[in-house]
């Protein structure tokens, strides 16, 4: 018979055999993809937590939504939907529930809980105070930044803040004043914050905010590095992967690491340094701040005097009280560390007098109030509107507690699950802050906050600095730069928007970063 296994020959049998073992692997994947979706679905401590089931089923939605669907990014705007049709907790994911609750907020980051590894390796500078997972660890690590990052030390260095903005004002004045030439503000504020970042950390000069069009690489190398973050996330051997491959390939592979890839790669052991003279600003401030660590470490013995010890945050890593042991303090980890603060001290700032350019320009009446008022609670009252609708970081932020459970309104939700929370919901919710889309600093003064009447009450639920043992480290910095960024810009320059609208401030992409659309030029300005 036509087909048949002739099972008189070892032909035969070693056809039948293979089609058992083939027959037997199927059976066995369906029954644990059975058992997966059973257990997910209905036998999960997880399981009584309302939320979609594609979603409690598998992490690929959430892989979809970020990286496939429009233009990426897409996951935040989805569980908003979610909340609004099974309330204010959600199962988001197979393990991670996500709360959008505003009393909720302070109370889980005030628990000493951990952040997800998995997260731990996307920014490729994991033992960074930043990317810490572990409570403990982290709150030795960022006990020795604080006091770099003081109040106190932040308003002794405010001048040196004021003197930059002055110079990137003056440029204005002298450069476009009256030419009908397009200032890109994304670009000019972004070489702001990148100066004075690295030159309060490292007291390093690089004067971006001198560079032709206020374009900097190294700006772009961050904006890049947002851009693939979600593939990262998703995929976290991705970063340990691209290590171990030829910058070339790399490249290849995707061209918009470019600029990632000059940034990081004098830093990553793979990759030693070059011996040929460095022209790129990304590599040059890398390879410095290799040295400076090095150079820091090999003379942590030599006596300095108290006013030198935390001149840089090298030295403040070293001289911290109480001391942090010997494998805290090596070279890679000062460099992560020394990464991860310029990162985060750029684009957060950087978006915000973004965000505060444009709402001003936009809003004569603002405007007008500004210029009159800018030594008033007037202008504190704008810089908190600008902090409220720029967000800090957009995507969500998680915590796991690995020992107790969680209770929230009759729920318990049990140890090892991801918990999170969202500032972009806190600073939409129209119980707090009625039109909440509108840039309304009057609510700050007691004028427009229909959840309280003061800048008090409302400052309890804005949160874009985060809350808790993790609170952003650099915000005192942040306030400086941008009290000082839009009072004397709108104190000494007169400008209006160039083709631009508010899609361009808008976030339209979790990023890691909000996001306008792929096809934003940014906020566009003549200077008058």
């Amino acid at each position: 018979m036509a087909g048949a296994i002739d099972l008189s020959t070892s032909e035969g049998l070693v056809e039948r055999i293979a089609v058992h073992k083939v027959s037997l692997l199927l059976g066995c994947l369906t029954l644990y993809l059975l058992f997966l979706v059973t257990w997910r679905l209905y036998l999960s401590p997880l399981a009584k937590i309302p939320g979609p089931k594609l979603a409690a089923l598998t992490h690929w939605y959430e892989t979809y939504l970020e990286i496939v669907k429009g233009e990426g990014g897409q996951f935040l705007f989805e569980y908003r939907k979610w909340h609004e049709v099974y309330g204010p907790i959600v199962r988001i994911s197979p393990s991670e529930v996500h709360i959008q609750d505003k009393d909720f907020y302070s109370e889980l980051f005030r628990l000493p809980y951990d952040k997800p590894r998995k997260l731990q390796y996307r920014f490729s500078n994991p033992t960074a105070t930043f990317q810490t997972p572990d409570f403990r660890t982290h709150k030795n690590r960022r006990a020795a930044l604080n006091p770099f990052f003081s109040q106190k030390k932040i308003a002794e260095y405010a001048p040196a803040i004021q003197k930059r903005v002055d110079r990137l004002t003056d440029r204005l004045k002298a450069e476009y004043a009256g030419k009908d030439r397009v200032l890109h503000l994304n670009d000019a504020w972004g070489c702001l914050t990148t100066d004075t970042i690295i030159a309060y950390c490292f007291e390093r000069e690089y004067h971006f905010t001198e560079s032709p069009d206020f374009k900097s690489d190294f700006a772009q190398a961050i904006s890049d590095l947002m851009d693939g973050v979600h593939m990262v996330t998703q995929f976290p051997l991705l970063p340990r992967i691209f290590q171990s491959l030829p910058d070339s390939m790399v490249i290849a592979m995707q061209p918009g690491m470019k600029s990632v890839v000059n940034f990081n790669n004098v830093s990553h052991p793979l990759h030693p340094l070059p011996a040929q003279p460095i022209q790129n600003p990304l590599t040059k401030l890398q390879k410095q701040m290799l040295l400076q660590a090095s150079n820091t470490l090999s003379n942590k013995h030599t006596p300095s005097s108290p006013a030198k010890s935390q001149d840089t945050v090298f030295n403040a890593l070293l001289s911290s009280t109480p001391p942090l042991p010997a494998d805290e303090l090596t070279a890679p980890r000062l460099q992560h560390e020394a990464i991860s603060l310029v990162g985060a001290g750029i684009d957060t700032t950087k978006r915000a007098l973004v965000v505060a350019s444009f709402h001003i320009l936009a809003n004569p009446s603002i405007s007008s109030s500004l210029r009159r008022l800018a030594a008033t609670p007037y202008l504190g009252a704008c810089v908190e509107e600008t902090l409220r609708l720029s967000y800090g970081t957009s995507q969500r932020n998680t915590r796991v507690s690995q020992t107790v459970a969680t209770r929230y309104k009759g729920y318990s939700i049990p140890a090892g699950t991801e918990i999170s929370m969202s500032t972009y919901a806190m600073a939409h919710d129209e119980g707090v802050f009625p039109e909440s889309f509108a840039f309304e600093p009057e609510r700050w003064m007691g004028g427009g906050g229909g959840g309280g009447d003061d800048e008090k009450v409302l400052g309890k639920y804005m949160v874009s600095f985060g809350r808790g043992n993790r609170i952003f480290l650099g915000m005192h910095l942040a306030y400086a730069e941008i009290f000082l960024g839009i009072a004397t810009l709108f104190r000494r320059c007169e400008m209006e928007l160039y083709q631009t609208g508010r899609e361009d401030v808008e976030c339209k992409r979790d990023m890691f970063m909000p996001m306008p659309g792929r096809g934003s030029k940014g906020v566009r300005v003549l200077v008058r």
